[in-house]
């Protein structure tokens, strides 16, 4: 395959989330699906009582707007203007128009002085971690998550199930939505699982590679145990199942200590 199929840009997701055909392209994620996710996690309880949560890259809205549904407190953020635009536009109803959404990058919520032990839960859904170049970068990412949540907190990570899609991955198709086919290919890559999507639009060919590091379970552990939470419990699909080697999803539950006095 040609090298240029895998031309790469470090904040390849800045112009691409920004992007129509992005938002053409998966269109397909659905309010239900999110809503289902939502209600399963509330009604287990394991998030605990209705609080104050932190959507942390929170795309169009959807997960945040169940929440509100069920009663938390949220602030939906994301380094998207287009999608916090389309977020704010989809609140529809008295609950999820107490929403606050934000443009903001997961790399800065450590700098936010007023988010410091501010969330009963920070919730990163649909494999919204994972993108940047640096250690450094990623470690901003868990420290930021980590001091926003109050002591007792927890932090929820719905991540892709790396060695599954892996094993799974299926090296080129085309789609076609909204008159648009978009060619793709697909590689494990350095560590890295990477998608190359290449389309016309308006007499225009676009060409744009979205990659997102092949984080596993034992990566996770090591960034969360690196600021100080401990992981509680797996889940490895919207269901809520049991999390084993080849789930769809790798859903993380983690808690920051409780320090305070009896």
């Amino acid at each position: 395959m040609q090298d240029n199929v895998w031309k790469l840009d470090p904040e390849w997701f800045r112009p691409w989330f920004n992007t129509e055909a992005y938002h053409i392209l998966y269109g397909h994620r659905s309010e239900k699906e999110a809503q289902q996710l939502v209600n399963k996690l509330c009604a287990s309880e394991w998030l605990g009582k209705e609080g104050k949560l932190l959507d942390a890259g929170c795309g169009s809205g959807r997960h945040s707007r169940s929440f509100a549904e069920q009663g938390w407190d949220v602030i939906g953020i994301d380094l998207s203007e287009n999608s916090i635009q389309a977020a704010r536009s989809l609140r529809s109803n008295q609950a999820n128009d107490s929403v606050q959404f934000e443009v903001e990058d997961l790399r800065n919520i450590h700098l936010r002085r007023e988010w410091q032990e501010e969330f009963d839960v920070v919730a990163n859904f649909f494999t919204s971690v994972g993108y940047f170049e640096t250690e450094e970068e990623h470690q901003a990412v868990f420290q930021g998550f980590a001091r926003a949540l109050r002591p007792g907190g927890r932090l929820f990570i719905d991540f892709l199930n790396a060695p599954q899609v892996i094993s799974n991955l299926s090296a080129h198709d085309t789609i076609e939505k909204e008159g648009i086919a978009f060619t793709i290919h697909r590689r494990f890559h350095n560590g890295w699982i990477e998608k190359s999507i290449q389309f016309d639009l308006d007499g225009e060919h676009h060409h744009h590679v979205e990659r997102v590091r092949a984080l596993t379970l034992d990566d996770f552990s090591a960034a969360l145990k690196d600021v100080g939470l401990e992981i509680l419990t797996l889940f490895g699909d919207n269901n809520l199942g049991s999390w084993h080697e080849t789930s769809p999803r790798l859903m993380i539950l983690a808690q920051k200590p409780n320090l305070a006095k009896p």
